[in-house]
């Protein structure tokens, strides 16, 4: 008779069976398959794996690309100038007193004072060309000396009528204040010799006008002029040439303008003081800028003249970069 199944502690639960062979009995193992299955190969024996080396560590990231400096704008050169003299003399103290124990004296400073004379020395070429750009736009900013300047004069007449101030200012108007940058970017745009060159063929339309036999000199008969019309034709030709890609010249335009504003006068609002062009206000300038050139492709002689001089490409770019400005 067989026994009776037992249970094995040391089996975790699992039923065990003796059967009869050869008068003798084997243990045999339920597998929880029913009686008669195939009992269950013995599992080999679960092997630790061997732990895994520690990653490296990310390299670091290198430093963000310092944003190139505009050298036209007195804040970005101000401010890179007094980073460069501030810093270097940060620098040339801890190195000094790293090797004096962490420790300077009076002596020690004043023995690096010819070093920093020798770097004030190479700055000064920067800071005068910076300052020489910037005072030469102011001046030139202000009307009454723009008759020395009658390019200037005879571009601004085309937008002044734009100019709003003190409470009449609001955020897409136009200030006077852009004056500075905006010389700054016409000589930046069509070239210093080539501003030149237009400056003197308006000052011999201002000597002709002078000595045309009226008691009294008035500027309008200056811009109406003939040749002074071609020349503002040509520069509102240029510069609208550099307005092909639009989103990309009018976010320098802007920077560069906001960069040369002028101070606000004592008592503007705080609305006024604290105005800076806009996308919105320089199409309103642009577009009034640009007048002549605009009338001229209005007209089937003013294409004609356009294509003749400068090419038909050069005619059919213009109408789309005017339609950009206009949007």
């Amino acid at each position: 008779m067989a026994k009776q199944p037992e249970h094995d502690a040391a089996g975790g639960g699992g039923a065990q069976f003796f059967t009869n062979e050869g008068g003798s009995y084997r243990r045999s193992a339920d597998t929880g398959m029913g009686a008669g299955s195939v009992p269950r190969p013995a599992m080999p024996p679960m092997q630790t794996a061997a732990p895994r080396p520690a990653a490296p560590p990310p390299p670091p990231k290198p430093p963000a690309a310092a944003k190139p400096m505009d050298m036209t704008s007195p804040k970005d050169v101000s401010k890179a100038l007094a980073e460069t003299v501030v810093g270097a003399f940060v620098d040339r103290m801890k190195s000094e007193a790293g090797a004096k124990g962490g420790r300077l004296t009076i002596r020690d400073i004043d023995a690096m004072q010819e070093e920093f004379n020798r770097q004030t020395q190479a700055l000064r070429g920067m800071f005068e060309k910076s300052f020489e750009v910037y005072v030469k736009a102011r001046e030139r900013a202000v009307w009454d000396q723009q008759r020395n300047y009658p390019f200037d004069r005879l571009l601004v007449k085309k937008f002044s009528h734009l100019f709003r101030d003190g409470e009449k200012l609001g955020p897409d108007d136009i200030s006077r204040r852009i004056l500075p940058g905006f010389f700054v970017a016409i000589g930046m745009m069509l070239g210093p010799d080539v501003v030149e060159e237009y400056q003197e063929k308006i000052r011999r339309v201002v000597e002709r006008v002078k000595s045309g036999g009226k008691s009294v000199f008035n500027w309008d008969d200056v811009y109406k002029d003939n040749e002074a019309k071609a020349v503002s034709l040509d520069a509102e030709i240029a510069i609208a040439g550099h307005f092909k890609d639009f989103q990309k010249r009018a976010d320098w335009f802007i920077n560069l303008i906001n960069g040369h504003l002028t101070p606000p006068d004592p008592g503007t609002p705080a609305a006024a003081a604290g105005w800076e062009l806009n996308e919105a206000g320089l199409r309103k300038f642009l577009n009034a800028l640009m007048t002549d050139l605009r009338a001229a492709l209005d007209t089937d002689n003013g294409k004609l003249q356009i294509t003749k001089r400068y090419g038909a490409d050069t005619c059919a770019d213009l109408f789309d970069i005017l339609t950009q400005i206009k949007q």
